[in-house]
């Protein structure tokens, strides 16, 4: 038996005491530097996925296919976003009745996969499959599918592109102003780890937010504590001139969405805009003149370019990049998050000093976590190179162990104009500052990191 959480929710992490200079240059590295499979499963677990997808002609060219070859390569193109052909991929596989342990995993495969294109009652037959074949799947996740079924997520109104005032302060997360059902004005956090969009109980009684039936969800916090939240639906979400109707968010007690930030003042927060929304949009963060741009994306617009960098990871956007110039290596885009920060359980080419620091992370529900600190770390995203003075390290926990090598976050992302397009599947970052292109002497300081608390 295997355990099959529906959600982690990360949403928001903030720290104390810890500042982490963050240089910016050229990312310097060749193919052949880069560690890469040799077949279908060590390309998937090097996330190596571009290269996983290329091999879509060879295993289709077998004249005896293979179960797992197929299992792989779909699981490779859900998470490249490259969504009917790993429904093909993924459907063969059951075609060929595979063992009952290959049957769940490709049949929970389609039910993310449909999860994720809103197709939620293809995603709930696909979860049932998957649970009569052995994978525990919770009981809220089925109700909450359930549901969704007959509900048109996620409609959108008004002007296609949208530009409004990008907010920003203690917590360093960038925040955009909203209006809830027509009757209030909220600032929300432009949160890509959260895996679906987040608001206060508070908030959701003051609009009020029409709850999803009488069944309870369970969360995981940052040390994998569960946080009880109901479901419910924004009739109407507006960002400047552009309406979203219905769009789906958990409501988590108010207790839970608080933080002690500097000068042990607290924050509170009323909504996070979560990853399951976001992927509807085409994003830019222009932290430079306080902009960000929302851009509708239409079906059309789904088809991931060859050179990506961006994939689904546990219903998260992650990025993949190097770790001194060796790789590859997954990050969760965690926009939500003040800290770039690694993760303990993976290998990482990388010296451990296992001087404890005194930063503390914050995550949803009041957990804290406390971890060593590394020095003079390169991790390498896009073109750009970000050399940290100090980044933290934490033990993931046991919901997030193996996953990911850790959370880019917005230490890291402010020195850039950043671009998050979930249907080309790029994150594309334009430096504040001018660097000539091959010269690493070019760079900028910028402070960032946890703040002092």
């Amino acid at each position: 038996m295997r355990h099959s959480l529906f959600i982690a929710a990360t949403a928001f992490v903030a720290g104390c005491a810890l500042y982490s200079d963050v240089s910016i240059s050229p990312l310097l590295i060749t193919p052949g530097a880069i560690e890469r499979g040799s077949d279908l499963p060590s390309m998937v677990r090097k996330a190596d996925y571009v290269r996983a997808v290329e091999q879509a002609s060879i295993v289709e060219s077998k004249s005896r296919r293979n179960a797992s070859d197929l299992l792989y390569l779909g699981t490779a193109e859900m998470a490249a976003g490259r969504f009917d052909d790993a429904r093909r991929h993924l459907r063969a596989t059951l075609g060929l009745e595979p063992f009952r342990t290959t049957y769940a995993d490709a049949a929970w495969a389609l039910s993310q996969l449909e999860y994720l294109r809103n197709n939620f009652e293809a995603s709930l037959e696909w979860a049932h499959v998957a649970a009569d074949h052995g994978l525990i799947v919770r009981k809220w996740h089925m109700e909450f599918l359930e549901s969704l079924k007959n509900v048109d997520t996620y409609h959108f109104l008004g002007p296609v592109t949208e530009r409004v005032a990008l907010r920003s302060g203690r917590p360093d997360v960038p925040r955009v102003e909203v209006t809830v059902n027509k009757k209030k004005n909220v600032v929300a956090i432009v949160d890509s780890g959260a895996v679906m969009s987040i608001v206060s109980r508070k908030l959701a009684a003051s609009v009020p937010i029409r709850k999803l039936g009488n069944f309870e969800g369970t969360f995981s916090g940052l040390l994998g504590e569960p946080i009880q939240v109901e479901f419910g639906i924004i009739d109407s979400l507006q960002i400047g001139k552009m309406t979203i109707e219905n769009v789906p968010v958990a409501i988590m007690p108010d207790d839970k969405m608080k933080f002690v930030v500097a000068n042990k003042e607290e924050f509170s927060i009323e909504f996070l805009l979560g990853a399951h929304l976001l992927k509807e949009t085409r994003i830019e963060l222009d932290f430079r003149h306080n902009q960000a741009t929302f851009t509708h994306l239409t079906s059309a617009d789904h088809v991931p370019v060859p050179d990506q960098n961006l994939f689904w990871d546990h219903f998260r956007p992650a990025v993949r990049g190097v770790i001194n110039r060796k790789g590859w290596f997954v990050f969760i885009l965690d926009t939500g998050s003040e800290v770039t920060f690694l993760n303990s359980a993976n290998s990482l080419p990388i010296q451990l000093f296992t001087k404890v620091h005194n930063a503390t992370l914050q995550g949803l529900g009041g957990a804290e976590k406390h971890g060593d600190k590394v020095e003079n770390i390169e991790i390498g995203i896009d073109r750009w190179a970000g050399t940290f003075r100090t980044i933290p390290m934490y033990d993931p926990g046991a919901t997030e162990r193996d996953l990911t090598s850790g959370i880019i976050g917005e230490n890291y992302l402010k020195n850039f104009i950043v671009t998050i397009d979930l249907g080309r599947m790029r994150l594309d970052l334009t430096p504040m500052i001018r660097i000539p292109a091959g010269d690493t002497a070019v760079s900028t300081e910028v402070p960032g990191g946890i703040m002092p608390r």
